[in-house]
């Protein structure tokens, strides 16, 4: 067969560039598609939100407001120039949350014992706290062995072996009070009763004691009763108690603690504030009492001192008499006795800075100048005072010795005096402003923040995942103005997804009938049949150019519709009058006849066999200007009966005969019947189905229909999704025409 003359591929024409710019209808357009899953999604997150409030035991906030007063600085006004209250605002937040304090709290509150029911998994907490009725909340699915509430239990003591610290043992309710604690394994340890003492037999390897003071549960309710490592309880408290400045030198401090049961937390924080504020007057008074210890035990032998020296001035006069002192042994004794005062109080004084300081500490080495000063100074007095005669000189020593021990006790003594009055006025520098509130509502979960981050990750999540189905479902072409950038080709029209019977998935269809429905002939209104329509006006002008009338309509692959748009097509061109011969040149496996209700053969392997003539093979629609050629029994060399002179001859015989002729054939890049039939075609129609084939899938069907002198003219986009808004998410105006009701 001979090509046909003045055949010659179109130029493509490649400026057509794709809109670049930002498509917010596409957007919308995705967005309406999928707002179904998007709704879901929402209410999936929205549920997961409920459940979580539902399902979180609420954590409630205890408050207190402490007061740290500023120092006297050392100083003076120059000092409050340069004072800053932050390093002591920091100090004072370490020592709150030191252990040393929250120990005490620990063993006060006995926080170390732990006793709760046990609830079902997952829900049994939440059913238990939403019980409101009076005695005890009645089991659920039969599990009575779960709280399911109004369960109480106190344990007033618990004492256990190292190696069952904080591990749980488990409490079975008994009868009237009674009760069983179980150890690892469920092993009965011991059975006891409510405000009597229980323990483990005498010789048990593991000794346990316990003390349950308030039991209320149905017999064999199931309690967890677990004695936590002192440490492991304020590392614990550690963790949930915040304090912080509030403001900058403020000396305000904010304590903050947060827990899951409101009386308890109160309490804790109320001995939090209370241990604190105690352990503030008694850091500020412990110098006090070292200075006042130290002078107590000075006191004792002072007045021994004093005791023995007056004995000897006495026991002197009375064996001596009374000696008359002049002015010069007046003036000795007098700065005699100065400086042995001095020597007495500074010893002490440096006894006091020892208990302070080091040796090194510059006050300790001031002092000891200053008492070799005094000691040099009396040694120059004892060597003037014994230049007196010996009777002044005794009695003046002996005089020295009472004044000397006199006036040390009393100064002493009033300096004891003063620090037992300091001691017992003495306050600390913090107090409590506010008294530690529980708040009436939890802090979490926050209900309206859980919604609200609900309400928006159900939103994001939706979105994204129709985006994420979107881009992953569009793996093949389905922009028509790419299409027309990428190959230089017109898109002649985008053909929507049905709607009706006929377009729904084979495994969805009722009956051979649905399947085999012509939709142009039964549904002329459907959006898919006015769409035909327009390739119809499109294709009446591409024929004016065109070297004869016999359109060739094929695709890349099977299953993109080139049969379903062949037979509609006709359908439509025939509605307007003309003559059109619709012919299934499928000689692989057309079907194109099941449409019409007849059998496939005798059709055109028949013909051009010449075993039968063509007015035997051809079938006239009833009503209609259409008719139709089918392919007949399937031969065994389609190829090479497409390539002989009598399809040549055929074609031009049908050519004359009709106003238009359609073929339908197979996909190109499968076989090469779509190149042989449209060599004799004056228009070459490829069919690609959206989202189903890449680019350059497309571009090779049409590069291997040019190279084989099969020129395509146009591109039909076939199964475009439909938007109820007019226009999909590809970008496509699909607008549904009103109908009168």
């Amino acid at each position: 067969m001979t090509r046909t003359p003045g055949r010659s591929a179109p130029a493509r024409s490649k400026h057509k560039t794709p809109d670049d710019e930002l498509d917010l209808g596409r957007y919308l357009g995705i967005l309406r598609e999928y707002r179904g899953s998007i709704a879901a999604t929402l209410v999936l997150t929205l549920g997961v939100g409920v459940a979580y409030m539902t399902a979180t035991t609420p954590v409630y906030r205890a408050n207190a407001v402490i007061q740290i007063e500023k120092k006297a600085n050392p100083l003076g006004q120059l000092g409050e120039l340069l004072w800053d209250f932050s390093g002591e605002a920091s100090t004072e937040i370490e020592i709150i949350s030191s252990r040393a304090l929250l120990g005490k709290v620990v063993e006060e509150l006995r926080l170390e014992v732990e006793a709760t029911p046990r609830h079902f998994p997952l829900v049994g907490s939440a059913l238990a706290r939403a019980y409101e009725g009076p005695g005890l909340a009645r089991p659920l699915w039969g599990m009575d062995t779960f709280a399911w509430g109004g369960e109480r239990i106190r344990v007033a003591r618990v004492s256990v072996p190292p190696e069952l610290e904080d591990f749980p043992l488990t409490l079975v309710a008994g009868e009237a009070g009674a009760y069983t604690l179980l150890g690892p394994g469920s092993t009965p340890l011991f059975s006891g009763r409510v405000g009597a003492p229980a323990a483990t037999p005498p010789g048990s390897p593991r000794q346990v004691e316990l003390l349950v003071s308030e039991l209320e549960a149905r017999p064999g309710t199931r309690f967890s009763v677990t004695r936590h490592s002192r440490l492991e309880v304020v590392e614990r408290l550690q963790g949930a108690l915040r304090a912080s400045e509030k403001g900058t030198n403020t000396g305000v401090l904010s304590v903050v603690l947060e827990g899951q049961d409101p009386a308890e937390l109160s309490a804790m924080l109320e001995a939090i504030t209370r241990h604190y504020v105690r352990h503030n007057v008694e850091r500020r008074s412990e110098e006090v009492e070292r200075t006042l210890v130290f002078l107590d035990s000075q006191l004792p032998g002072l007045r021994k001192e004093l005791e023995r020296a007056e004995e000897a001035l006495s026991a002197y006069r009375a064996g001596k008499g009374g000696v008359d002192l002049g002015m010069e042994a007046q003036a000795l004794l007098n700065r005699s006795v100065d400086i042995e005062k001095s020597i007495s109080t500074l010893s002490l004084e440096r006894s006091e800075l020892r208990q302070r300081f080091t040796e090194n500490h510059p006050m300790l080495t001031a002092a000891d100048r200053k008492m070799e000063r005094l000691l040099a100074d009396r040694t120059t007095l004892n060597a003037q005072l014994k230049g007196l005669p010996n009777t002044e000189l005794v009695s003046t020593q002996l005089m020295r010795d009472v004044k000397v021990a006199t006036e040390l006790y009393l100064q002493l003594n009033n300096k004891a005096q003063e620090y037992r009055v300091l001691k017992s006025s003495i306050v600390g520098n913090a107090r409590v402003l506010d008294e530690p509130v529980v708040t009436r509502q939890p802090v979490r979960p926050n209900k309206p923040g859980v919604l609200a981050l609900s309400l928006v990750l159900g939103l994001t999540l939706g979105i994204t995942l129709a985006f994420t189905r979107q881009a992953l479902r569009r793996k093949g072409v389905s922009d028509p103005v790419a299409v027309e950038a990428e190959l230089g080709l017109p898109v002649y029209a985008t053909i929507p997804l049905g709607q009706v019977p006929s377009r729904r998935p084979r495994w969805k269809r009722t009956s051979s009938q649905e399947l085999l429905a012509i939709l142009a002939q039964t549904h002329p209104r459907d959006l898919v049949t006015e769409s035909l329509r327009g390739l119809r006006t499109r294709l009446q002008v591409a024929l004016k150019d065109s070297p004869n009338n016999v359109v060739s309509i094929t695709g890349p692959s099977p299953g993109v519709g080139t049969s379903y748009i062949s037979i509609n097509l006709a359908w439509v061109l025939a509605d307007s009058g003309k003559r059109v011969l619709l012919v299934d040149a499928n000689l692989r496996g057309g079907w194109l006849h099941r449409c019409f209700r007849v059998e496939r053969s005798p059709g055109l392997t028949e013909v051009l066999g010449g075993t039968v003539a063509l007015e035997q093979a051809l079938l006239r629609a009833p009503g209609q200007s259409l008719s139709f050629l089918s392919a007949g029994a399937l031969p065994p060399n389609p190829a090479e009966l497409l390539l002989s002179e009598g399809f040549t001859a055929l074609v031009a015989r049908l050519s004359a005969e009709y106003d238009l002729v359609l073929i339908d054939t197979p996909p190109i890049l499968a076989v090469t019947d779509a190149a042989l039939v449209g060599r004799h075609a004056g228009v070459n129609l490829a069919v690609v189905r959206a989202d189903a084939h890449p680019m350059r899938e497309v571009r090779e069907a049409v590069d291997r229909l040019e190279q084989n002198g099969a020129p395509v003219r146009g591109v039909i986009l076939n199964g475009v999704p439909r938007s109820s808004a007019g226009r999909t998410v590809n970008g496509i105006y699909q607008y549904e025409y009103p109908t009168a009701s």
